[in-house]
């Protein structure tokens, strides 16, 4: 028997479709369920989900809610085999029926009776289909009433009618569920303005990382990002470059310069994190001994590692005054922007390394060039020498002129132009009267 419950509320029942998302289906049927375990109330309860495989998941909830209501009804497509739950009865769907499409929880009890009902529904937005839910919650008697019925007769179970209703006792629970639900909104609120901060924080860091500065300019702005859009009250990164010796770039101007050394980063949250290597977060600093050494004022902080592919170069720590003030997704956006520096400070090392490789080479080629030129300028003056006081034949007089191009040559290399040698007995070249008289020499012999 295909039976579709919205189907069967839809089309009598007004102004109760209010939900559209899984978040809100989910979250309706918590609030049911978490009011009938906080009450202990000795309900009929019907539980319909997608799978076995769901409830499976939370064995945990359905085994108190098998001891504490009068009968508990999982409808689900047998993808695997149920768990045996005492107080719980598997009914399965067949694939592809209208209710293996729907999600719904519906309470029914003298002193509290309510329900969700949804299914799913394809929603053609743009160039993709995506799936979403109608249906909605309600606690009208009769929608309560026609559904249960509905569910005990598919589950071959009597249903027995609630013959009396306590309308006190109803009232008592509906407003109390209404307040939880009015938390929980507040809390997604804050929780959404949070992921916005924290989406903000890092797009503001990547617009740095663009910006190609120097590594010091990189890392007061983190620091700067870190308070006025992550939300910190300090914010600080320690460098480790050098043994022992940290620099400290901080939010409060102590060490804001970046010239500041600390020897040690103490048994605080930023020690542990750099000793360890994992992100560290301490929600309430209760003993002296935890303060941390970067923002002893910090009540509760948050300290990443910047793992470099060798070694930990330092970490970055954020803190507030307030206890409680980070939550899990606040810890993964310290530690992306951990990892992002780590890129930078590498890139930057192999620049700077790259450098002195080449100034290291150049300084040793100028060293050889030195040691050259004296030898060089001895070997001109030789040559020189042999020119003015021994006659040459003629095919010595060309061997001469080839090794004098050749030591032109050199000498061209090893010296500047503007820089000949400053050797007075050995010049690069023969003077004029030189030649002359090798002139006159060559046509005496």
């Amino acid at each position: 028997m295909d039976i579709s419950l919205f189907g069967s509320i839809s089309s009598h029942y007004e102004d109760w479709r209010s939900v559209s998302t899984i978040t809100a289906a989910n979250a309706m049927s918590n609030l049911l369920i978490e009011q009938v375990l906080n009450h202990q109330l000795a309900v009929d309860l019907f539980v319909g989900l997608e799978r076995f495989s769901e409830f499976a998941a939370q064995v945990e909830k359905y085994t108190r809610l098998g001891a504490t209501c009068k009968q508990v009804l999982a409808f689900g497509v047998a993808d695997i085999e149920p768990p045996s739950i005492k107080g719980v009865k598997f009914i399965p769907v067949e694939t592809g029926a209208a209710r293996s499409r729907e999600r719904f929880v519906v309470v029914n009890s003298p002193d509290f009776w309510a329900g969700m009902v949804a299914t799913k529904v394809e929603s053609d937005r743009g160039l993709s289909a995506t799936t979403e839910l109608d249906g909605g919650w309600f606690y009208n008697r009769q929608m309560v009433e026609q559904v249960s019925l509905l569910l005990a007769q598919i589950a071959g179970c009597e249903y027995q009618a609630v013959q009396t209703r306590n309308y006190m006792q109803q009232n008592a629970h509906i407003a109390e569920m209404n307040n939880r639900l009015l938390q929980l909104l507040e809390a997604a609120e804050i929780g959404s303005q949070r992921r916005s901060m924290q989406l903000s924080t890092l797009h503001e860091f990547s617009a740095i990382l663009l910006q190609h500065q120097p590594l010091p300019c990189i890392l007061r702005d983190a620091v700067r990002i870190l308070s006025t859009i992550f939300g910190a009250s300090n914010a600080a990164i320690a460098l480790n470059f050098q043994g022992d010796q940290f620099m400290i770039f901080s939010l409060d101007g102590k060490f804001s310069n970046g010239n500041q050394r600390l020897s040690s980063l103490g048994v605080g949250a930023s020690g542990i994190a750099l000793n360890q290597s994992k992100l560290i977060s301490v929600a309430n600093v209760v003993q002296p001994g935890q303060k941390d050494i970067l923002m002893p004022e910090a009540v509760s902080l948050i300290s990443a590692p910047i793992p470099g592919r060798r070694r930990v170069y330092g970490v970055v720590t954020v803190g507030s005054k307030t206890p409680n003030a980070w939550n899990e997704e606040d810890g993964k956006t310290v530690m992306a922007i951990a990892t992002g520096l780590a890129v930078i400070i590498e890139q930057k090392a192999q620049v700077s390394g790259d450098i002195v490789l080449q100034l290291r080479r150049a300084r040793q080629l100028e060293q050889m060039l030195t040691k050259l030129r004296k030898p060089m300028a001895r070997l001109l003056y030789l040559q020189q020498r042999l020119h003015d006081e021994a006659p040459l034949l003629p095919i010595q007089q060309e061997l001469m002129a080839e090794v004098e191009g050749l030591y032109t040559e050199v000498a061209k290399t090893i010296w500047e132009p503007k820089d000949p040698p400053s050797f007075n007995e050995s010049p690069i070249s023969p003077s004029p009267k030189s030649t002359r008289s090798l002139s006159s020499k060559t046509r005496n012999s």
